[in-house]
Order: C-alpha cells, then structure tokens, then sequence
C-alpha cells in the first residue's frame, strides 16, 4: 500500500512539473520578422528575439494560421522554450491576434 501511495504522489508531482516547465507565455507585438527570427516587444516594451522552427505552428482564434500572418504591428502570444544550442529561445506556439483585435484602439 505504501508503494502505491509513492508512486501515485511521484507521478504527480512529476506531472505538475511538466505543466510548468515551459514558464509563462511570451505576450508582444511583432516588430519584425527576418527569416526564421521573429522579433517582438514584450509587455514591458523590451525587444524579444524569437527563433521560428520548420516546426512551430501558429494559430489565430484557435484556427491554424500560417508564418505570413505574422506582420509589424501585430500581436501574439508564444509558448517558447531555449533551445540550448543556439542559446536563443525557439517558438512552439504563436498565437497571433486576429485583425480587428489589433486594430482597436
């Protein structure tokens, strides 16, 4: 019984863990985009440079999108994680604001 209480609480402490592991979400606007690196001003209105993969996928309201909805001026949301080779932070996920979300005032 004891090994099965163990296991049960290593699993999920394991699973929170792989929840969380990303961190938070990177929030922005796209200031450019050049090739694969996507260039972004945060929250805290600081640059953020964004390496984009052959297998990041994009998405607007939750529809699959493509790389050429990304412009200047619009705003996204990306799961990222740092892509120690490069030692630069790789897109997973962009989530890019649907047109008349960014153009409101």
């Amino acid at each position: 019984m004891l090994k099965r209480v163990a296991f049960c609480l290593l699993t999920l402490v394991l699973c929170a863990a792989l929840s969380h592991a990303h961190g938070d979400p990177i929030m922005g606007t796209v200031t450019a985009l050049n090739g694969d690196k996507l260039e972004i001003r945060d929250r805290n209105n600081k640059p953020v440079e964004i390496m984009l993969e052959k297998a990041t996928q994009y998405f607007i309201n939750d529809k699959p999108a493509t790389k050429a909805d990304l412009k200047a001026g619009v705003r996204v949301v990306i799961d990222a994680h740092m892509d120690a080779k490069i030692k630069m932070l790789a897109a997973e996920e962009v989530n890019i604001a649907p047109a008349s979300a960014t153009n409101k005032k």
